[in-house]
């Protein structure tokens, strides 16, 4: 689930793209499978948009092939100059190892002061917010290192011999896991434990991060994966995502709640997770949030599965002046559980007073922590009703809101 920014510590991340993707025939651009095109983006790009919109995010350190640090094809470069103020790039080594060691001394170089960091393959573009804060807070709770693991399902066979025709055995596969990344570390452990394994013959012969932190004696950690986080090895893999992703379909949803003042009531009232100061509170049985509640319910809709009253009904006690901002945290992770993603929020306050243009940055910032999603898909408007009807005679607020979602298409839209 996602979470405003902790006051801890957040998770630096070392983002692997320098490797030559050799299982990886290049397609016409003939560029290694980092730099391919999902839905008009490179791989580094889905994976930088969705960290940098997670709140949590520290500082990236991007690894890039050496020999394309500095001389990038003008559209990867024009891509990933969005992101240049967030995003330090650096050269990549000769091996996997040794690039994320490369990653690890450059953050080291920049903050001392770094305690997490995750280290992920840019060949796995779909990571989610909901695995990074379970991510962080294993790493908060104390534990070395912390991986993403799921169970095997298929039957699994060892070959006993490299003939075709060899005899073969069936392993058990309740013993085996598929491992994933991103894996997240004290910063400090893996950082010394890369340094210590750097001039080993056997350094091939650790195909993960995690590996190493164990080789230094750190305890693994494992939660569980996620089925969405699909790494690129081949052609095919990409081929067969693309189609995945475009069996999606758009909807959108509306909302709209209103509360009235209180004579009996002193603000300072809720406004889009914003305490803003007015002579007045709201009658409501949580806090009254009314952008909160109608960007919920346009959420709902657009999912389909009720509205705000459903899942947190006024008629029970313990959600008696509650904080609505975990109302719409809870209304963002349904949408991330249906598999699909926010793309846009907008929410139009209708109101007299308070003036809402002093606080709309602060209000979009709020919601972007509150869902996790970029700001700038975030929209907050403010309109009088010139005097007329109640929210005119400055007797209530209301707000109303649209939701934009991305989900997977259902069996008759994909027949349709």
């Amino acid at each position: 689930m996602s979470s405003a920014p902790s006051s801890i510590a957040r998770l630096d991340i070392i983002l692997l793209a320098a490797g030559a993707g050799q299982r990886f025939s290049p397609e016409a651009s003939g560029l290694p499978k980092q730099f391919q095109k999902l839905q008009q983006k490179s791989l580094i790009s889905h994976c930088l948009e969705r960290f940098l919109s997670w709140p949590d995010c520290g500082q990236i350190i991007l690894v890039l092939p050496p020999d394309m640090v500095n001389d990038l094809p003008l559209a990867i470069k024009d891509e990933l100059s969005a992101y240049a103020n967030r995003v330090t790039v650096i050269a990549g080594g000769a091996s996997r190892a040794d690039s994320a060691l490369h990653g690890l001394i450059a953050l080291d170089r920049t903050d001392k002061k770094s305690r997490y960091v995750a280290i992920h393959d840019a060949a796995r573009p779909l990571v989610s917010h909901r695995l990074l804060d379970t991510l962080k807070s294993a790493l908060e709770g104390g534990a070395d290192g912390v991986i993403p693991v799921l169970a095997v399902s298929d039957t699994i066979r060892q070959k006993i011999s490299d003939s075709p025709m060899a005899d073969s055995r069936v392993i058990d596969r309740n013993s085996l896991m598929r491992v994933q990344t991103p894996q997240a570390f004290q910063t400090g452990r893996i950082l010394a434990a890369h340094q210590k394994l750097a001039n080993a013959e056997n350094k091939a012969s650790f195909t993960d991060d995690a590996m190493i932190a164990e080789a230094d004696g750190a305890k693994i950690t494992l939660i569980t994966g996620d089925e969405a986080l699909k790494k690129i090895t081949y052609a095919e893999d990409l081929t067969a995502m693309r189609q995945e992703i475009s069996q999606m379909e758009t909807r959108t949803g509306s909302g709209y709640d209103v509360h009235k003042f209180s004579d009996k009531k002193t603000g300072p009232i809720m406004i889009c997770g914003l305490a803003i100061p007015h002579p007045k509170g709201l009658l409501a049985h949580s806090d009254g949030d009314v952008g909160l509640h109608a960007l919920c319910d346009a959420i709902f809709g657009a999912l389909g599965t009720g509205d705000i009253g459903h899942f947190f009904p006024p008629s029970e006690a313990k959600w008696k002046e509650a904080a609505s901002d975990q109302f719409l945290k809870f209304a963002s992770d349904c949408v991330k559980e249906a598999g699909g993603r926010i793309i846009h929020l907008d929410v139009t306050l209708i109101c007299e007073r308070p003036k809402i243009g002093p606080y709309r940055e602060q209000m979009k910032n709020r919601l972007a922590e509150i869902t996790g999603l970029a700001s700038s898909r975030i929209s907050v408007k403010a309109t009088t009703s010139e005097g007329l009807g109640f929210t005119g005679r400055q007797e209530g607020i209301a707000a109303m809101a649209q939701a934009t979602l991305s989900l997977p298409a259902t069996d008759q839209a994909k027949i349709e």
